[in-house]
């Protein structure tokens, strides 16, 4: 990254992986699993109470008919439960996989390296594998999220930028959160607490 004598101070190193990827998805997608997660919790409750009613129409009618209804409302209502919880289970790892096999056919190879340079006035973004170069103000991004490895920041066109947090090679993390603070006064944060 040529930065005409200017020394930054922080640079960050990023090799997506597998593992990075699905904290990644799992940071983004937060909202959504949240949204999942009741549904599949109203679904249940709506089960409950068709269980509950169909027992006691059955016990009223004395009719088949409605033990075959509640058999039935069951297995329908089971299946659609479990497949949004196996599917909430699964979308983690499913989006590793295709943010890999996107990555292979992008670049041509199973590994990027994107090096991130922070400058008192801006940030500069180096992807080696396609050689693209990208500058950003600070104020142009609106949330800061931290993970157990990764900081993402998201800007206002919604593109998000991945730092990993052994990619700071020594540097203190707890200084690049101040740091942040500082340079995007405006933007939403989710820091982790210090470690």
């Amino acid at each position: 990254m040529e930065e005409n004598e200017r020394k930054p101070i922080f640079t960050n190193t990023y090799v997506p992986n597998e593992e990075t990827d699905r904290q990644m998805f799992r940071s983004v997608r937060f909202v959504r699993r949240l949204f999942l997660l009741l549904l599949g919790v109203a679904v249940l409750c709506y089960l409950v109470y068709w269980m509950i009613r169909l027992i006691q129409w059955a016990a009223y009618y004395r009719e088949p008919i409605y033990t075959q209804s509640l058999f039935w409302i069951c297995i329908v209502g089971f299946a659609l439960y479990g497949f949004l919880i196996v599917r909430e289970i699964l979308a983690p790892r499913i989006f590793a996989k295709k943010q890999a096999k996107r990555m292979k056919e992008t670049y041509g190879t199973d590994t990027i390296t994107v090096e991130a340079a922070f400058f008192d006035d801006s940030m500069a973004f180096h992807n080696r594998a396609s050689n693209a170069e990208m500058r950003l103000q600070y104020g142009a991004l609106k949330l800061l999220t931290e993970t157990k490895d990764l900081f993402l920041l998201r800007t206002q066109q919604k593109q998000l930028i991945v730092l990993s947090k052994l990619g700071f090679d020594g540097m203190d993390i707890t200084g690049f959160r101040a740091f942040m603070d500082e340079k995007c006064p405006n933007a939403k944060r989710k820091w982790k607490k210090a470690d």
